[in-house]
């Protein structure tokens, strides 16, 4: 029970208030058919998504997913989509993992560059020569009032789901350790295993037992890959565009992997 509410607490105090507004702001946002003139995704993935690939890199997990569940884009497109629209939070990067954890500036700045670039690069990987570029919905849908409400309840409604399976996946992970012999509750390697099935868990364990250069590359491995409970928050809303759940674990796989190295050579230029 205690777990469980600390599960809760992380969710109330690191996820809620940005996700709230924020689902209810993209939400919004897609049904009035925001579309940017000018299309960076379109240029870098072959695919027009702007105002998906822009709210997942300001909102973090799991509102890039919402944005591609949201889209009228076919189950191809929303697929690669998944490759460029996760990304986590550059609010909990910065603010939680750097300042708070980390505590130190230039550890923070290489696991958000190094983020940055994964999320990136990882698009790049994946891109297709798609012909279905269209992935917002038709404009002769009118927005109206009632959306609005429609809306702010849905937003609400996802958001408990999402802390939910925090709070679980955060309860399953402490009961875990503690079956663990006590020498290797701090241990790195758990640590680290713990962060691929609930990332916040797994981070705060990895700063506080190892040094700063293993604990900043490792740190970006879990916040690019995001664990089985970010990967669970995110496919709650995939699942509606049929996309197989094998390969948003690819993805977040290879994520992963070109952060981790990206991370690894800044370390060693920089620290």
């Amino acid at each position: 029970m205690r777990s469980f509410f600390d599960g809760i607490t992380i969710w109330a105090y690191n996820v809620l208030p940005a996700l709230f507004p924020f689902m209810v702001i993209t939400t919004l946002t897609l049904k009035l058919h925001s579309k940017f003139k000018y299309s960076l995704t379109e240029f870098l993935f072959k695919i027009d998504c702007d105002f998906a690939f822009i709210s997942s890199l300001l909102c973090g997990y799991p509102v890039g997913a919402k944005a591609v569940a949201d889209s009228a884009a076919d189950t191809e497109t929303a697929t690669v989509m998944c490759s460029f629209c996760s990304s986590a939070s550059p609010i909990f990067m910065i603010a939680t993992v750097g300042a708070k954890l980390l505590q130190n500036s230039t550890a923070t700045v290489i696991v958000f560059t190094a983020h940055l670039f994964s999320v990136v690069l990882n698009g790049l990987l994946y891109r297709k020569n798609i012909k279905n570029i269209v992935t917002y919905s038709d404009k002769t849908n009118a927005f109206k009032a009632s959306d609005i409400g429609e809306t702010i309840t849905n937003s609400a409604l996802s958001v408990i789901s999402v802390g939910g399976l925090i709070a679980l996946f955060y309860m399953l992970a402490d009961m875990i350790k503690s079956f663990l012999p006590f020498g290797l509750k701090d241990d790195l390697t758990v640590s680290f295993i713990l962060g691929l099935f609930e990332m916040t868990n797994g981070i705060f364990g990895l700063c506080a037992n190892a040094d700063i250069q293993t604990a900043t590359v490792l740190c970006s491995s879990l916040l690019a890959f995001g664990g089985l409970c970010v990967i669970a928050q995110c496919y709650a809303f995939l699942s509606k565009k049929q996309i197989k759940f094998l390969s948003v674990i690819k993805m977040k796989a290879t994520q992963s992997s070109i952060a981790t190295i990206a991370s690894f050579i800044l370390v060693k230029i920089f620290m």
